[in-house]
This record gives structure tokens, sequence and C-alpha cells, in this order.
């Protein structure tokens, strides 16, 4: 019972990661150092159904429950509060690192492990600063009002993509979505078409809404279930690597988060520039909200790390009664 709550808790936090450009799910995952149980689950799932099922379920209904208010949450705080929002998870991004580098300690860098490094960095850079030139191109906000028959299909490869957040640690799924346009669609009319049923009781578009996160499921479920098996392979065969490579997302997503287009629109309004995208509303002035945000990062990363720090002695502690 007590690593069925401990997995729920830790699905919950992979869920909001999830559900964040620019912050990864499977970092999340990392820093609960539930990372490698979740990918040997899903890997075992067919030898082992009953104890990869013990260890997914309450993965799976963590993510599901924190996912959910999370969209709305998100969606509103995206409009009103963004700098705060991004610098909290940068906090938890900074604070939460050292938890990856534990996994290398006493590497001795070489030429390999910087340029894997560095090409990791710049590769997770540069979606957050694609999605600023391409996301004014590409608005499916009509398409989505309509739900044609080909958008459920696009759905599944979108849903495979989005999984690279459960599978991959320092890479965004959420931020891939955004670059490629289908991040905002997906959200506010997940929560428009919710919200008119709780709200005012019309039905009118639950198809839509049960076809569009149907859809998208099915592709999260597909990408999970291939990237887990690359993410296995890499881990066996290229320990070292894919943890340098996984350090290099990360710390390429705190600069992806600072720089990408819902951000940018969000600073293009405070300079009072019109801008292309959904409603932006910041509720502070430029003045408040940048040392707010500063010192929610510091407390951030300070809560994030403390958690590190109790992990590490309880890895300890268990070595030790080993």
């Amino acid at each position: 019972m007590k690593k069925f709550f401990k997995r729920l808790f830790a699905g919950m936090a992979i869920g909001v990661g999830a559900a964040i450009p620019g912050v990864s799910g499977a970092a999340v995952a990392l820093i609960f150092r539930i990372y490698e149980d979740l990918i040997n689950a899903v890997n075992s799932f067919r030898k082992h159904i009953k104890e990869s099922f013990i260890v997914l379920l309450p993965i799976l209904l963590g993510i599901i429950i924190a996912v959910i208010p999370c969209i709305y949450l998100f969606s509103l705080a995206f409009e009103h509060l963004m700098f705060v929002l991004i610098s909290m998870f940068v906090g938890f991004l900074v604070g939460s690192l050292p938890s990856v580098t534990d996994e290398i300690k006493g590497l001795k860098p070489n030429k390999k492990y910087v340029i894997i490094f560095v090409i990791a960095i710049i590769f997770v850079a540069l979606m957050g600063v694609g999605s600023v030139f391409l996301g004014p191109q590409i608005n499916l906000d009509a398409q989505f009002n309509e739900m044609p028959i080909w958008l459920y299909f696009v759905l599944i490869p979108v849903g495979v993509l989005a999984a690279v957040a459960l599978s991959v640690p320092g890479l965004s799924g959420s931020l891939i979505l955004l670059v490629i346009g289908f991040y905002r669609p997906l959200v506010d009319h997940a929560r428009l078409w919710a919200g008119d049923i709780v709200k005012a009781g019309d039905w009118s578009n639950f198809g839509k809404l049960i076809g569009m996160i149907g859809c998208f499921a099915i592709g999260c479920i597909i990408g999970v279930v291939i990237i887990s098996k690359l993410m296995r392979m890499l881990l066996d065969k290229h320990h070292d690597s894919t943890y340098v490579a996984i350090a290099g997302f990360i710390v390429g997503s705190i600069f992806a988060l600072y720089f990408n287009f819902e951000i940018y629109n969000y600073y293009l309004n405070w300079a009072g520039v019109s801008h292309v995208g959904a409603d932006i509303n910041p509720i502070m002035p430029i003045y408040i909200e940048i040392p707010l945000g500063i010192a929610i990062t510091a407390l951030a990363a300070f809560g994030s790390y403390q958690i590190v720090r109790y992990q590490r002695k309880l890895k300890v502690e268990q070595s030790t009664n080993e």
C-alpha cells in the first residue's frame, strides 16, 4: 500500500510535468526514482502482466488525476500568470538536476560526452526557438472547432510525439506539441467542451471531446511502448551517454521554458505589441511579476533540491540495510 501511494503521487507529478511545455514527465519520474521501474514495467508487460500492472496502475491513475485539473488551471495560468508559472517549473528543474547527475557521478568528461551534452542542449533549445517562428503560421483552432474525420487520425501520431514526455527525461512532449501547433487547441477545446457539459449541460460536443481525447490517448500508449523499448535498450547498452544526454535535455528545457511561442507572446504583451495566438492578459505589471518569478524560482529550486537530498538519504539507508 505504501508503494501504491508513492507511485500514485509520483504519477500525479508526472502528469503535471507532462502537461507543461518545456517540462518532461519522464524527468519528473527520474526525480521520484521510478523511471527505470516504469520503463521495465512497460517493456516486460507481456511476460509479467501482474507485476507490471501493479507498477503501472497507480502511476497511470496519478497521471489522469493530475492532468484533468492541470488542463484547466494551466490554461488560465498561461493567460494571466505565465511568467510566474514558468519560473516555478524552472526552479523545479534546476533543483532536481542533481538527481540526474547522481547517475553519472564520478564520470570523467571527455570529448564524446561533451558533444552529446551540447547537442542535447541545442536540440531542445531549438524546439523553443522554432515554436516562436512556426507558431504564428500554424493555426488549428478552426479545424478543432469542426473536428473533421482526418483530424482524429492525425491526433494518433500527435499522441505518439507527446509520449516522448513520458519516456525520455528532459524532452517535453507538450513543448513538441507547442512547436507543431497542437498544444493550445487540445487544451483549450478540452476545457471548453468539458466546461459546456459541466456548467451548461450542453452535450453537443461530447462526441468530439471523447474522440479527440481517445485518439490522442491511443497515440500516447503506442508511443510509450515504442519509446520505452528504445530507452531500455539505451540504458542497458549506453547508460552513461544516455544520462549525459538527459542532463543536456533538461538544461535545454530551462531555456525553452523561457523562450517559446506562448511566453514570447506574453513578453510582447508586456511591451504593448500586438501578437498572434491565444488571449493573454497578465494580471501583474512586469516590474512585479519578474521579481516574483525570480523569488519563486529560488523557492522551487530549494524545495526540489530538498527532495533530492531526502532521496539520497533513503538510498544510502537502503544500501546500508542490504
